[in-house]
């Protein structure tokens, strides 16, 4: 959560404003407004750039590693394989939003002779990975039931092996869209598809608590320039 709220202040210092939900507010916690997060372009390229980056520090570091001595290149191996690991997530988190989804579709241009594979557009990739993270979710439910049902040790061990794969692959789905567009499975969100811009559901009262840490953010930032 700690996470999330930093991303939200981050929103904050932006300028985002907020608007106003359809829905009638039932109390003063209810979520009746919409906090702007990212639309798909941005979430698109924000990620796009980030494996940029790391790909580049890799390529930085690997040359500081051949003109370092040999007993000073620790430091530098350590960058390196931590550079390494989180390129490696940032590409896994890529291919799980942005894949193929095991569907096959080309597209060619005859200007240059050049045949495409189709990944999909900013609003499908997104709603695609949005359904099958709700899909494994109601999947896990439903195995959990039948566990929880079994009284039969053999049937019972043989549901939780078919549960492990599925639950794996909901987490990795989970990170996916969290790193990608900051979406949260116990959050609440509206898209809107016309402007393809993801909002997050919140309410006055965390809109005050996000606005009472980022002036303490602020402060502790001044404070560290002085």
């Amino acid at each position: 959560m700690k996470k999330f709220l930093a991303f939200a202040m981050s929103v904050f210092m932006t300028g985002a404003l907020f608007a106003e939900d359809a829905a009638p507010a039932a109390d003063a916690k209810t979520e009746d407004k919409l906090l702007p997060l990212v639309t798909m372009e941005q979430a698109f390229a924000r990620s796009l750039q980030r494996r940029h980056a790391l790909a580049t520090a890799i390529q930085e570091t690997n040359k500081k590693l051949k003109e370092a001595a040999e007993g000073d290149n620790a430091a530098l191996l350590k960058n390196r394989n931590d550079l390494v690991r989180e390129f490696a997530k940032q590409t896994t988190y890529m291919d799980v939003i942005f894949g193929l989804a095991g569907e096959r579709v080309y597209e060619y241009n005859p200007v240059n002779s050049t045949i495409y594979l189709k990944v999909g557009n900013v609003n499908e990739t997104f709603g695609r990975a949005v359904k099958a993270r709700d899909n494994l979710g109601a999947k896990i439910k439903e195995l959990n039931e039948k566990i929880e049902a079994e009284q039969d040790a053999a049937k019972k061990e043989a549901l939780e092996k078919e549960r492990e794969p599925i639950v794996k692959q909901y987490a990795l789905i989970v990170n996916a869209l969290f790193n990608i567009y900051q979406v949260h499975p116990e959050r609440n969100y509206h898209f809107d598809v016309a402007t393809r811009t993801l909002y997050l559901k919140t309410s006055d009262e965390e809109i005050a608590q996000l606005k009472t840490q980022l002036e303490e953010l602020k402060k502790k930032q001044e404070a560290e320039k002085k």
